[in-house]
């Protein structure tokens, strides 16, 4: 039995004749007929009932439809998954992503992505956590990369940030927050402190909706002060250059610290312990579409820690 006579008789059956089917599938009407009675003499029996009006399946017909359905819905989806493999899925993902991701490898991880799909379209919008979340939800973008903050004592443990119910996430690592200082700070050759020794520092801290901020705020709060907010800035790159220049402290993660850029000190918090998990968000209803699914496995598989 071969495929072409699957697909000539699934055509007859759905259009319930043999000239509608053989022009459907783009055969000539004497081709589509043979391969049906190509089709009868394997099976021993007729699976189709002619006449002026058309063809309607016989009984064994009937029978032999839904069978034929699964095997070329199967051969589909294996073809689909080759051409997932092989880099020919085509489409647009938007994915959305909090801007310190970048520090872990994102453009180039991205970059490579790219070259291994060039018939994938990815656009990256750049935002905080929370408005990520709304925006994954609403269905405005269909990945996001985010975080959310850890604070962790002897007596308290809490996380910082909640999904949507909607939301769904696959958390790709861990990493330490840090304090940022300016380099001539007095705490500044400190290998580690206690969050409570910046009682009275100014910070400098991200726009409302970040999660960096709610850590910083959550951490005074467990340490029994309210941090004093000199400046809300709307990028790490702001973040980073005011505390360069005096104008505060702040918690960053490592690997921003320790990225490029105007100058700083680093110190470890000791008590209590800050720090953010990465993950990767979709919808939590529905399958991926190829396209987005290819970005998300390629991401969780570049971006997990190991």
């Amino acid at each position: 039995m071969e495929l072409r006579h699957l697909r000539a008789f699934l055509a007859v059956a759905r259009h319930g004749h043999f000239t509608r089917a053989a022009a459907a599938i783009g055969l000539a009407q004497p081709a589509l007929s043979q391969h049906i009675a190509q089709l009868e003499a394997e099976l021993g029996v007729r699976v189709f009932e002619r006449s002026r009006r058309g063809a309607l399946p016989t009984d064994a017909g009937r029978a032999f439809l839904p069978r034929a359905e699964r095997v070329l819905a199967e051969l589909e989806a294996a073809r689909s998954d080759a051409r997932d493999f092989h880099g020919l899925v085509r489409g647009r993902v938007v994915i959305g992503t909090i801007s310190s991701i970048a520090a872990l490898r994102l453009p180039d991880v991205l970059s490579r992505f790219r070259a291994r799909h060039p018939g994938i379209d990815l656009a990256l919008r750049e935002d905080h956590t929370a408005p990520l979340i709304a925006l994954l939800a609403s269905g405005a973008i269909d990945l996001a990369l985010l975080h959310a903050g850890s604070i962790r004592s002897p007596r308290r443990a809490a996380t910082r940030g909640t999904l949507a119910a909607e939301i769904t996430s696959t958390k790709l690592q861990d990493e330490a927050l840090v304090v940022a200082l300016p380099r001539r700070h007095p705490l500044a050759s400190a290998r580690e402190i206690e969050f409570a020794a910046l009682a009275a520092e100014a910070f400098v801290v991200h726009h409302e909706g970040s999660t960096l901020r709610e850590v910083v705020m959550a951490a005074g709060a467990a340490t029994g002060f309210t941090p004093r907010l000199a400046l809300e800035a709307s990028g790490n790159d702001t973040v980073r250059a005011f505390v360069a220049a005096g104008f505060g402290v702040a918690l960053l993660p490592r690997s921003l610290a320790a990225a490029p850029g105007p100058p700083i000190a680093t110190v470890e918090v000791s008590a209590p312990r800050v720090a953010r998990t990465v993950s990767i968000a979709r919808r939590r209803h529905g399958a991926l579409q190829p396209a987005p699914r290819a970005v998300f496995e390629f991401l969780r598989a570049s971006l997990t820690a190991t």
